[in-house]
């Protein structure tokens, strides 16, 4: 991962109220940041540190508050459970969409970016995304990564509304079942152009047919279609399908169950008998299952031209 002390030095930061230069200040106190900006209300008010690492926010603009992440060091505000993770592992079908899609991501990088290590930045990366621990470990890459708390594999706490880096530097962006949790999915996709440079990658994953999860902080699905329009200024490479119509059957029986017995636990137990939901995915027609997939990827290149609204009724890759 790129070093906080290196992104400082390539003066990558910038203020997400005004766009001006973030400076480090180090002192008897601790370390100050603050925007250049003159005029701008945040050039006097540093913003907060938590956990080690700077909280690039523009608090009266984003969900998070100030004086709440202060108060937990930067954790995060909801419960992620490692044991979970490792059951999720043992009873579902390794998700092999994602880290193909990155892997042909990192290579095609690698050999365009001739003079330096391709830059890769990680939206909502304070864990580790799904198949994405090959990225993490790949020395090849600078890999920059932020969400709204701080984490060991996180350089700063962000906004994706507004992302505190300059603009055109990074080559690659990866946001993995995010978009499902910000306020304005297409301002993140307009801040993830501007962060890019021309040509760059993106790689997004954003569920359509799942329930709510991560409680208040869930708002938005996406049909593969839509979730094509969201990234209309960039150039398809692939897209389709992440889990299918199993896996979104399977999350249906565990959010039936819960809301017949009023019990969560209830609901999570009887859906471990339908773990095979998931298994058969792989079985499924393409066509028909991107209609009622679980969620839905999109990998592709900044060219800053617009597909139209008649080019994506003709993109549709489903079976009506």
């Amino acid at each position: 991962m790129l070093a906080l002390d290196a992104m400082v030095d390539l003066d990558l930061f910038i203020c997400p109220r005004c766009g001006s230069r973030v400076r480090r200040e180090r002192g008897a106190a601790g370390e100050r940041w603050l925007c250049r900006g003159a005029g701008c209300a945040l050039a006097d008010q540093p913003f907060p540190v938590v956990s080690g690492v700077p909280a690039l926010v523009d608090f009266e603009a984003s969900v998070l508050d100030a004086d709440r992440l202060r108060a937990v060091e930067g954790a995060s505000e909801v419960r992620r459970s490692r044991s979970a993770g490792m059951l999720r592992r043992l009873l579902h079908p390794a998700n092999t969409t994602a880290p193909a899609n990155v892997a042909r991501m990192q290579e095609l990088l690698k050999s365009e970016v001739t003079d330096r290590r391709p830059r890769i930045l990680v939206i909502g990366g304070g864990t580790v995304g799904d198949g994405l621990e090959g990225l993490y470990a790949d020395p090849a890459v600078d890999l920059i990564s932020f969400d709204v708390y701080a984490s060991p594999v996180t350089q700063f706490v962000g906004d994706g509304h507004s992302i505190p880096l300059a603009d055109g530097s990074v080559d690659g962006v990866i946001v993995q079942a995010v978009l499902e949790h910000v306020l304005e999915p297409t301002v993140v996709a307009g801040e993830i152009e501007r962060v890019l440079r021309t040509g760059g990658l993106v790689y997004a994953d954003t569920p359509f047919l799942q329930q709510v999860h991560e409680g208040p902080y869930d708002f938005t699905r996406f049909t593969d279609s839509g979730h094509r329009f969201l990234f209309r200024r960039f150039e398809r490479i692939d897209s389709g399908p992440v889990a299918g119509a199993g896996t979104a059957l399977r999350w249906s029986v565990d959010h039936f169950v819960r809301a017949l017995t009023r019990s969560v636990p209830v609901g999570r137990v009887v859906s471990l008998a339908f773990f095979w939901l998931s298994w058969l995915d792989r079985f499924l027609d393409p066509k028909h299952s991107v209609d009622a997939a679980s969620s839905v990827f999109f990998l592709g290149r900044k060219t800053g031209e617009p597909i139209s609204g008649a080019d994506i009724i003709d993109y549709y890759q489903g079976g009506m």
